[in-house]
């Protein structure tokens, strides 16, 4: 009726128009906080960077245009957003693997790439077979293989490798570390 509407406007406007989180929600989010901080979440933070270096030097070994950064997104450079978007729908379409295709307005025109976002349960046979896909439909739809399948030393990582140890999540085994806890209380 007019009249309950008029009641839950009135008088449940802080549960309809709320901001705050359901209790559910938080409460996934601490449970998660719980298991980073603990030894299971150390041990999958570093088999996470381990799998990140190791696809990363796999496409860079490939030929494909990887690009460095600390994070543990490997953007790989397509530079033409058509081209972008075929690599993405194909690599679904046919092998099931999904990755992003970024393309203008997130990045410039000329800068698309892929974002490829490895897990810490990803297999070395899953990230091998990854690559090999990867590269078969790079070649199909006409992107180049580098060369040279190393750093040329002219990229930022290279530039100012300082920079990005410091952005890399460092590990403490200690119990409690007063480094780890302030940087988690910072978060």
């Amino acid at each position: 009726s007019e009249s309950l509407v008029d009641v839950v406007r009135s008088y449940g406007a802080g549960f309809i128009f709320t901001t705050s989180l359901p209790p559910t929600v938080l409460s996934g989010a601490t449970a998660s906080i719980r298991v980073l901080r603990s030894e299971e979440g150390r041990m999958l933070r570093a088999r996470h960077r381990a799998n990140v270096d190791y696809l990363r030097q796999k496409m860079m070994s490939a030929g494909l245009s990887v690009e460095h950064t600390p994070s543990h997104i490997i953007p790989v450079h397509v530079g033409d957003p058509a081209l972008n978007s075929a690599v993405s729908d194909k690599l679904i379409k046919q092998f099931g693997h999904y990755v992003q295709a970024i393309n203008f307005p997130t990045v410039p025109r000329g800068e698309e790439k892929l974002r490829v976002a490895p897990t810490p349960h990803h297999t070395v046979a899953i990230m091998d077979q990854f690559v090999a896909d990867l590269t078969k439909i790079w070649i199909e739809v006409g992107l180049p293989i580098r060369e040279s399948k190393d750093c040329s030393g002219s990229c930022t990582f290279c530039q100012k490798p300082d920079v990005f140890n410091r952005m890399y999540a460092r590990e403490c085994t200690r119990p409690n570390c007063p480094q780890t806890e302030a940087v988690a209380a910072a978060a």
